[in-house]
C-alpha cells in the first residue's frame, strides 16, 4: 500500500513547467508514433494479400473468430494511433502552459479538473489590527531575489495567515529603499488558474509599468503580485470557516510585507491600487470592500459579477448572490473609492455585463469608470492592451502623484496616452448595451469560434484520422510476386509517420478551438496571434 500511494505522489508532483518533462512527451509522442508506422501493417488480416483469382466469388458469412480478430485490429489500431495523438496534445498543452504558468505539476490539474460539490461555508472576519501588531517586525520583511524577467520573487509566510505561497514583485528602474523618493503600490492578483508569473509576463508589467512611469502617467510604483495558490484549487477571496486565511494574506498581509520590505512606499490609501484579471479581478474588488481604508483604487478586468471561483461560488445562491460585486457596490458606505472596470462585450463569462451592473450601483462619493470594448473576448491580449489604460486611469486622479509626493503633470492626460498607443477608455452608451456571444452561430462563419472553421476543423481532423486507420496500414505491404524493396519499405514508413503527426495536430487544434469556443477565451484570429506573441516573449 506504502509504495502504491508513493507512487501516485510522485505522479501528482511531475511538473509541468519544466523544459525536461517537455522533452520526456516530445520523445515519447516520436517513438510512440514510429511504433505505430511500424506496426500498423501488422494489423492488416492476410488475406487481403491474396490474388483475386484466390479469392472466393462469394462473400461467406463472417464467423465470431473473425469479427473477434477484427475487433482486435481495429482496436489494436486506434492504440497505436491514439497513443500519439493524446502526446501531442499535452505536448501543445506544456508549451502553452510553460510561459504562463497556468498550473505547476499534475497534482494541480488533477485539482483543477476535480468536480466541486456544493459546500457550506461561512465568511470568517478578518482578524483585528492587534493580531498583526503582536508580530515581531522583523517578521514583517520578505527576501526577494531576481529570477531574470524584471521581477523579482519571494516565498514569503505570512505570520497571521500561516499561508506560505511565492510572491512576486517589480520594481521601477533605479529603485532603492534610501533614494529619498516615494513609491505608490500596485497590488494584483491573478485568475485561475494561473499565477503571479502570469502576470508578469502575460500583461508585460514590468515593461508596461516603466514605460508608464517614464511618461509621467503614473509616479514611481512597485507592483505586488502574490500567489492564491493555497491547495492547486479553485481560489477563495476572503477568510472562509475551516480554508486558508486568504483574505487575511491579500488584504493585510501583503501589504503588511510590502511595507516593512520596501520602506518608501507611500502610506496614503490614494497610493494603492488593488487589481485583477478573470477570477483575481472579482477578488479584486472583493478584498477592496474588506479593506477600504487600504486601497484608494481598484481595477477589476474581465470579472464575473457573481462569485464564479471558490468556495463562495459553491455554497448555495443565497450566499452567492450576497455576495455579487454590484450588490456590495451598492450596499457599501461611500468613501471615494475608485474603480475601473473593464470587460468586453464578446466575453462569454458577462464581464461587460459585470461593469455596467457595477456603473449601475454605484453611489457618490465614490466613482467607477466603464471599459467594455466591443471585442475582446475573454483573454491575455484584452488585459495585455488595456493594462496601460487601467494605469493611465490611475494616475488621472491628482492625489495619485500627491500620495507619493510629486505634483501631477498638466495637460491631458489620456490626450497624451492615445497618441502614444494607449488604448482609449470605451465606455458605451447605456441603450446601447448589448452583450455580444461567441456562438459559433453568429460569430464570423471562418473566425476562430466560427461554425465554419470548426466543422473545417473536424472533417480534416477526421479525414486524417480515416486515412491513418483505414488507408496508411496497406502502405509499402509487398504483393505477391513482388521483390521486397527497403526503399519502398522505408518510404511507406515515413509516409505513415507524417500522416500520424498531421492528424495528430488536427486533433490537437480541433480540440483548442472546441475548448476556446466553450470558454470564450479569444473571439478572433487576430488575438490569438498577439496572445502567441506575448507567450513567445514570456518564454524567453
Amino acid at each position: 500500500m506504502v509504495p502504491c500511494l508513493s507512487d501516485v505522489s510522485l505522479l501528482r508532483s511531475i511538473p509541468l513547467t519544466s523544459l525536461r518533462t517537455i522533452a520526456v512527451v516530445l520523445v515519447l509522442a516520436v517513438l510512440t508514433t514510429l511504433v505505430a508506422a511500424v506496426l500498423l501493417p501488422r494489423t492488416v488480416p492476410a488475406t487481403t494479400r491474396a490474388s483475386s483469382a484466390d479469392r472466393p466469388t462469394r462473400l461467406a458469412r463472417p464467423t465470431l473468430r473473425t469479427v473477434l480478430r477484427a475487433v482486435g485490429r481495429y482496436t489494436a489500431r486506434t492504440v497505436m494511433v491514439g497513443v500519439p495523438v493524446v502526446l501531442v496534445i499535452v505536448l501543445g498543452g506544456l508549451l502553452i502552459n510553460r510561459p504562463m504558468h497556468y498550473v505547476r505539476n499534475v497534482g494541480d490539474v488533477v485539482k483543477a479538473l476535480a468536480p466541486r460539490t456544493q459546500v457550506t461555508s461561512r465568511i470568517a472576519p478578518l482578524p483585528q489590527a492587534s493580531a498583526y501588531d503582536a508580530v515581531p517586525a522583523a517578521t514583517w520583511k520578505a527576501s526577494f531575489h531576481d529570477v531574470g524577467d524584471g521581477s523579482k520573487e519571494a516565498t514569503w509566510t505570512g505570520p497571521v495567515s500561516g499561508i506560505k505561497l511565492p510572491v512576486r514583485v517589480v520594481l521601477p528602474a533605479g529603485y532603492r529603499p534610501d533614494d529619498g523618493r516615494t513609491y505608490n503600490v500596485l497590488e494584483g492578483l491573478h485568475g485561475w488558474v494561473g499565477d503571479p508569473q502570469s502576470l508578469v509576463t502575460g500583461i508585460a508589467s514590468p515593461q508596461r509599468l516603466q514605460e508608464a512611469i517614464d511618461a509621467g502617467r503614473i509616479p514611481p510604483s512597485i507592483l505586488v503580485f502574490p500567489s492564491l495558490n493555497v491547495d492547486g484549487g479553485q481560489p477563495d477571496c476572503v477568510n472562509i470557516a475551516g480554508r486558508p486565511a486568504v483574505g487575511t494574506w491579500t488584504a493585510e498581509e501583503i501589504p503588511r510585507m510590502i511595507q516593512a520590505t520596501f520602506p518608501n512606499v507611500t502610506t496614503q490609501r490614494a497610493g494603492w491600487m488593488i487589481m485583477g484579471i478573470s477570477a483575481g479581478a472579482y477578488c479584486a474588488a472583493r478584498t477592496a470592500y474588506d479593506v477600504p481604508q487600504r486601497f484608494g483604487a481598484v481595477g477589476v478586468m474581465s470579472s464575473y459579477d457573481l462569485p464564479g471561483e471558490g468556495s463562495l461560488a459553491h455554497s448555495g445562491k443565497t450566499l452567492q448572490a450576497q455576495n455579487g460585486l454590484s450588490t456590495m457596490l451598492g450596499k457599501r458606505e461611500p468613501d471615494g473609492m475608485r474603480f475601473y472596470v473593464l470587460g468586453a462585450q464578446d466575453d462569454s463569462s458577462g464581464a461587460a455585463r459585470a461593469a455596467w451592473l457595477m456603473d449601475d450601483a454605484v453611489r457618490k462619493p465614490d466613482s467607477l469608470t466603464v471599459d467594455t470594448p466591443a471585442s475582446g473576448g475573454h483573454s491575455w491580449t484584452l488585459w495585455n492592451n488595456y493594462f496601460p489604460s487601467l494605469l493611465t486611469w490611475w494616475g488621472s486622479d491628482p492625489a495619485v502623484f500627491k500620495a507619493a509626493g510629486i505634483t501631477a503633470p498638466q495637460g491631458d492626460t489620456w490626450a497624451k496616452a492615445t497618441a502614444a498607443g494607449v488604448k482609449p477608455l470605451s465606455e458605451t452608451p447605456k441603450d446601447q448595451r448589448v452583450v455580444g456571444s461567441v456562438s459559433p452561430v453568429r460569430a464570423m462563419p471562418f473566425e476562430i469560434n466560427g461554425l465554419g472553421t470548426i466543422i473545417v476543423a473536424v472533417v480534416a481532423s477526421l479525414g486524417a484520422l480515416g486515412v491513418v486507420m483505414f488507408w496508411s496500414p496497406r502502405w509499402g505491404r509487398r504483393r505477391e510476386g513482388d521483390k521486397r524493396s527497403v526503399a519502398r519499405l522505408g518510404g511507406a514508413i515515413m509516409g505513415r509517420v507524417v500522416v500520424i503527426l498531421v492528424a495528430a495536430g488536427l486533433v490537437a487544434v480541433t480540440a483548442g478551438i472546441g475548448a476556446n469556443a466553450s470558454g470564450g477565451f479569444y473571439t478572433s484570429w487576430r488575438d490569438l496571434r498577439a496572445s502567441v506573441r506575448v507567450n513567445e516573449r514570456a518564454g524567453k
